[in-house]
C-alpha cells in the first residue's frame, strides 16, 4: 500500500468516526441538527478531506479544551494574537491525533503548558464532544489562507490543579480565567458553557 492509499483509508476511518460521532450527539442532542448541517454536507463529500487544514474555504475540523476553575465557575482563556480575540485552548487536527478528542488534548497541553490532561468523565461514559461548532475564520494573508471555517469539536478538560499555566507565546499574548458570567452570549464557546449543567448528570 503506498502513501496515497493509506492516507485514502485514514479519511475513510476518519469519514466513518465523523459520520458515527455526529449520529450519537444528534441523538442526545437532537435539536441541533441545523447547527451541524454544513458539517455533515461536507463530510460526505468524498472529494474533501477535512483532516488537512488545506481544505479551504469549505473548511475543517478542529478541536478545543476548555478547563475549569475547581470551583467551576471560570473557564481558562487565551487572548489569541491573530484573532484578536479571547478564545479556549485549541486548534487544527493533526493526522497523528487520529481523533478529534486527541487533538483537543494535544493542542490544550501546547497552548497551557499544562502536562497531566484527561477529559472530563461525561465524554468517557457518552463518547461525544459536549458541543460542536462552525464558525467562520477571516483570511490570513501572512499564512496565505483564505476565509473558511472551523469545524470545532469541545472537550471539557481536567488539569492537575498543582501545575502552573505557562503559554505559548507564538499564538497567544495573555491569559486570564474568565467568569462564565462575563463571556460575551455572542462568543462561539458560549453554547458550549450553556451544557455545563450536564457535566454533573450522571
Amino acid at each position: 500500500m503506498n502513501d496515497r492509499d493509506s492516507l485514502q483509508n485514514g479519511l475513510a476511518e476518519f469519514n466513518k468516526f465523523l459520520e458515527n460521532t455526529i449520529d450519537s450527539y444528534l441523538k442526545y442532542f437532537p435539536n441541533e441538527s441545523t447547527r451541524l448541517s454544513q458539517l455533515t454536507t461536507n463530510f460526505q463529500n468524498n472529494s474533501l478531506d477535512l483532516r488537512q487544514r488545506s481544505t479551504i474555504p469549505q473548511g475543517h475540523v478542529t478541536a478545543s479544551g476548555i478547563i475549569l476553575s475547581l470551583d467551576k465557575q471560570k473557564a481558562l482563556m487565551l487572548y489569541h494574537k491573530i484573532l484578536g480575540i479571547w478564545v479556549v485552548p485549541g486548534g487544527h487536527f493533526d493526522l497523528i491525533d487520529v481523533t478529534p478528542d486527541n487533538t483537543a488534548l494535544r493542542e490544550t497541553s501546547e497552548e497551557t503548558g499544562y502536562s497531566s490532561l484527561v477529559l472530563d468523565p461525561w465524554h468517557v461514559k457518552h463518547n461525544i464532544p459536549l458541543d460542536i461548532d462552525t464558525h467562520p475564520i477571516p483570511a490570513n494573508s501572512k499564512k496565505n489562507e483564505g476565509e473558511h471555517v472551523h469545524f470545532d469539536f469541545r472537550y471539557v478538560i481536567k488539569y492537575d490543579q498543582n501545575e502552573e499555566v505557562n503559554i505559548d507565546l507564538e499564538e497567544s499574548s495573555a491569559f486570564k480565567w474568565i467568569d462564565l458570567s462575563k463571556i460575551d452570549p455572542r462568543s462561539s464557546i458560549h453554547p458550549a458553557i450553556a451544557k455545563f449543567n450536564l457535566l454533573t448528570v450522571k
